[in-house]
């Protein structure tokens, strides 16, 4: 991306970040939300820490898991350093730059070529979005009716059916897939372009990365590790309600945590501010909680999920190795 059009997301994402901040926060007391954040308790605070460590814990094993199933001899330590990395630069840089840093900084720690590592995050974020939709689901049968935006409502129904689609595909028809889009390749106007040779070991790097699915039994087995990923990181969100003595259902801390983070899908600043705050209150508030308790919540889960893995992966980042990721990363977005 270059000239204006570099700024024009990030521009976008600020603008959108602004209107849902003051949707969430404009019209409320601060000093009633201070307030609140001071009867804080320490303990369940400290658990739900400890919820969302081994949650990032599982993740790390599951995109290991995937690695793996490409690079046998690929130790578990190799894919920490990126990940968390990785999560770090998502949450103060735009565009999701992370994601570029972890598919393209570390081709030689992960012992894949970058196009592979990239179909990884793919499936990635499909088990997730699966995952969270389905807890979104199970959440909205306990929700009484015009408690959520009937486009909310109607876009996750869209996301869910698209997700189950797309990982059937995967699972099925990897192969074909990737057919498909090497005969559209020797199509005579693209295959006189003098970098189409390239772009077909790319496509077909891609598409070994996302064979991983093509067995059930991994299929499973990865869908297994992303439910508990994301059980681990709602009991943090239970925790968190549980230390600001949130009023409500049982089930309103999780459901939160799928309309908050299925938000993050929408242009936003660094770190989904606005879009993750106003989107997890709603799905408390859809429950009864008070708008004044269900903002001190959004705040302090959005700090917990923040601050500690961006700081651990700051650590990465300013190591020689992270360095070299990140100017790796940047020659190639510089470069498209």
């Amino acid at each position: 991306m270059k000239g204006k059009n570099r700024w024009l997301r990030p521009a976008v994402g600020l603008v959108v970040a602004g209107a849902f901040v003051y949707l969430a926060f404009g019209k409320l007391d601060w000093s009633s939300i201070q307030a609140t954040l001071r009867s804080a308790r320490p303990f369940p605070l400290l658990v739900g820490l400890a919820a969302l460590a081994a949650g990032f814990g599982v993740r790390i094993v599951r995109w290991w898991w995937m690695l793996r199933a490409l690079e046998p001899s690929l130790p578990l330590q190799s894919c920490a350093r990126p990940f968390l990395l990785s999560l770090a630069v998502n949450n103060t840089v735009p565009l999701r730059a992370g994601d570029l840093v972890r598919a393209f900084g570390f081709g030689d720690t992960l012992r894949s070529p970058p196009m592979r590592v990239l179909a990884t995050l793919v499936v990635e974020r499909m088990l997730d979005a699966f995952v969270l939709l389905a807890l979104f689901f199970v959440g909205l049968l306990g929700v009484a009716a015009g408690a959520l935006p009937v486009a909310f409502v109607t876009t996750g129904v869209v996301l869910g059916v698209a997700c189950l689609a797309g990982i059937l595909v995967l699972i099925l028809a990897p192969y074909q897939l990737q057919r498909v889009a090497m005969r559209l390749l020797r199509v005579p106007i693209l295959a006189r372009h003098p970098s189409v040779g390239r772009v077909g070991v790319f496509v077909e790097q891609f598409f070994g990365g996302l064979s991983i699915l093509e067995s059930p039994v991994r299929a499973v087995q990865l869908l297994g590790l992303s439910l508990l990923a994301w059980l681990l990181e709602g009991a943090m969100f239970a925790a968190v309600a549980w230390s600001l003595a949130i009023d409500g259902s049982p089930m309103a801390p999780w459901f939160a945590l799928a309309t908050g983070t299925l938000a993050t899908l929408l242009p936003s600043s660094p770190g989904y501010v606005g879009t993750f705050d106003y989107f997890a209150m709603l799905g408390l508030t859809a429950y009864g909680a008070s708008r004044l308790g269900a903002a001190a919540f959004a705040l302090l889960v959005h700090l917990m999920l923040w601050l500690p893995v961006t700081l651990v992966g700051a650590v990465y980042l300013v190591a020689p190795r992270g360095r070299i990721a990140w100017r790796r990363s940047q020659q190639i977005a510089e470069s498209t």
